[in-house]
């Protein structure tokens, strides 16, 4: 399917069939019956409760504007456009809006029940059925799926699916017949058959099911809620369940124990959101014999955001983040609100205009469904409150987050990342720092690139956004840092007080340079003062070698003898290198994507057999 996703055979002998024992327990545990986090249409007393609250009038408004407006043009002429012109710009426009079609009409019709958007609900859907194929064009570079010869399925297609099913069960007492047996067809065709056949065959297995990042959660959940909602034998919903519960922990595998996410703030939330779901939909599915979030790594998952905030409303842009990147609220906030939570001492009553639904996207409707329905009191909810210690290490990941004193006047912080240089969604990054002043990025990782068919192809890392050359760290030699989970820094000091943070790492690993002896990075954040961090680099060659570092912003910068002068908005830093062992050159670059950020590289003159480059950063 993509670059580097591969459908895959198991040896003879293994198989990934949920044990029949495991299915058997789950029947007996499930209702006679389908279900879903959402009543059916006809328990009017459940819906009728949302008609008159902020969120079902604006999905009215919104449901209303959508049925004046055609139905988006996604065909098969638009998946062939995509690959033929090597552009994922419309059919990445095309698909979330004909899943906000879906949701939005659903959701309106439930809640006001006046057979409104019914036909345009069934128009959309045996649109749907008309495709090739629902995955996305980059899963299908070769076209089997959309000429129908295979039935692969990734995000897309099973978003599609268990949209389906929600029609199904959800609006089933007013469907016709037809279109009932028509949402199964579909279903079943392109999301369940071919799937257990390849599970039950041991061939062809989706590459999905095996990853350690989000992809696996997500499909998982869409399978269970699908099959819940609309499979007709309790059997086949058990089967689904066991399989779905069997296999998650390859989702659960890409956290480190200390609960970090590697794919970074962004894909934390979808990746997580869907596992709450898979886990909720599991203890509703047992009457709450089976809770999945009920063990100490989990909980550690579900709370990384409360942990990875450096400055209110601020968190780390690492791996293919959005710079203003958020964690979902309603997901950070599941565990204190969800059915049978109670509340402790690190919780606060959210704000009264706080609105769960403002982040959730309306393609998808299992957190929108969870939080309408399986939460203690949707509009009154807990939250955590925000970070205030000194610091936060995720030790197992080589991150670490130092905050300024609660007494200070000014808000300095500062991050710094080791680790590997093949995580889910990776840059090319190791060593490297962010410093934040009253809000504004100073030195910064400039986030993701803008979605293309390279972004997830072996051409990945011509990318400046995405290989170290928009990083703040060393090229060596002129190379970049080399790709893979061989490419480590591991961290070999930290010693944490009140006063300083002092955290080395050894970035040796991540460069492919054969004169390399020894590259450690020190990071020493003071927060006596109005604050400073010191980046000292330690670097001993064989043989004399080009050296140079490098800081990137996104604010004017101006040069005055060994002192840079970095200023955003109203906030200025100072970056003194006067105590480096050797005179060092300043030139500037602009990154050639955006947000086209500049990098300040800094290098000796002349080739070096050792450095040490210090860099010591003040606010001004």
């Amino acid at each position: 399917m993509g670059a580097y996703d591969f459908n895959f055979d198991l040896p003879a002998g293994e198989t990934f069939c949920p044990s029949p024992e495991r299915v058997r327990a789950l029947s007996k545990l499930l209702p006679e019956g389908n279900f879903a986090f959402a009543p059916r249409i006809t328990d009017r007393k459940a819906w009728e409760i949302w008609q008159n609250d902020p969120f079902g009038q604006q999905l009215l408004k919104d449901a209303r504007e959508l049925v004046r407006q055609p139905c988006p043009e996604l065909n098969d002429t638009a998946f062939n456009a995509c690959l033929d012109d090597n552009s994922v710009t419309e059919i990445n426009k095309l698909l979330p809006a004909v899943r906000t079609r879906n949701t939005t009409f659903l959701l309106a019709e439930a809640i006001f029940d006046q057979g409104e958007f019914l036909k345009v609900i069934e128009s959309d859907a045996r649109s749907l059925g008309k495709l090739g194929t629902w995955i996305h064009p980059g899963n299908d570079l070769d076209r089997k799926n959309l000429r129908r010869e295979t039935h692969d399925n990734d995000l897309g297609s099973c978003h599609h699916a268990v949209n389906f099913a929600h029609f199904h069960y959800v609006l089933g007492p007013r469907l016709s017949e037809d279109f009932l047996s028509y949402l199964s067809t579909e279903v079943n065709r392109r999301l369940f058959d071919p799937f257990r056949a390849r599970i039950e065959a041991g061939r062809d297995i989706d590459w999905w099911l095996i990853v350690k990042h989000n992809w696996n959660s997500v499909c998982l959940s869409c399978y269970a809620h699908a099959a819940v909602a609309m499979l007709p034998k309790v059997e086949d919903r058990a089967w689904w369940l066991a399989f779905a519960e069997a296999n998650l922990y390859n989702f659960t595998d890409g956290f480190a124990d200390d609960g970090l996410c590697t794919e970074g703030v962004s894909y934390w939330g979808y990746g997580v959101s869907h596992y709450f779901s898979l886990a909720e939909i599991i203890r509703q599915a047992t009457g709450n014999v089976i809770d999945l979030l009920d063990n100490p790594k989990a909980r550690r998952i579900a709370r990384f955001p409360d942990r990875a905030e450096i400055q209110p409303g601020r968190y780390p842009a690492f791996c293919d983040c959005t710079l203003d990147a958020k964690p979902m609220e309603w997901a950070r906030m599941w565990l204190d609100n969800r059915i049978g939570s109670e509340a402790d001492d690190l919780t606060e009553p959210a704000p009264a205009d706080f609105d769960p639904f403002a982040d959730m996207k309306t393609q998808m409707l299992d957190g929108i469904f969870m939080w309408m329905f399986r939460t203690r009191a949707p509009r009154q909810a807990l939250r955590r409150r925000p970070a205030t210690a000194l610091r936060d290490f995720f030790a197992p990941s080589h991150f670490l987050i130092c905050r300024s004193s609660p007494t200070s006047k000014r808000k300095f912080t500062a991050t710094f990342l080791g680790g590997n240089n093949g995580v889910n969604h990776n840059h090319n990054d190791l060593g490297t720092f962010t410093v934040l002043l009253d809000g504004k990025d100073m030195i910064y990782d400039p986030g993701l690139e803008v979605y293309s068919m390279r972004t997830f192809s072996k051409q990945r890392y011509e990318s400046q956004l995405l290989n170290s050359y928009g990083h703040p760290v060393p090229r060596i030699a002129g190379k970049l840092q080399a790709t893979g989970p061989t490419h480590q820094a591991p961290t070999l000091l930290t010693e944490f007080s009140n006063d300083t943070d002092r955290m080395v790492l050894d970035l040796r690993g991540g460069y492919d340079c054969p004169t390399l002896r020894k590259l450690e990075r020190e990071f020493i954040f003071d927060r006596r003062g109005l604050g400073s961090l010191t980046i000292t680099d330690s670097v001993e060659f064989s043989e004399p070698t080009e050296f140079e570092s490098a800081l990137i912003t996104p604010g004017e910068v101006s040069a005055s003898g060994t002192t840079l002068n970095f200023s955003n908005g109203n906030s200025a830093i100072t970056v003194d290198f006067s105590d480096s062992t050797s005179p060092l050159v300043i030139s500037r670059d602009t990154i050639d994507q955006l947000p086209h950020p500049t990098r300040v590289a800094l290098a000796p003159k002349e080739k070096v057999s050792a450095i040490t480059m210090r860099l010591v950063i003040r606010p001004v």
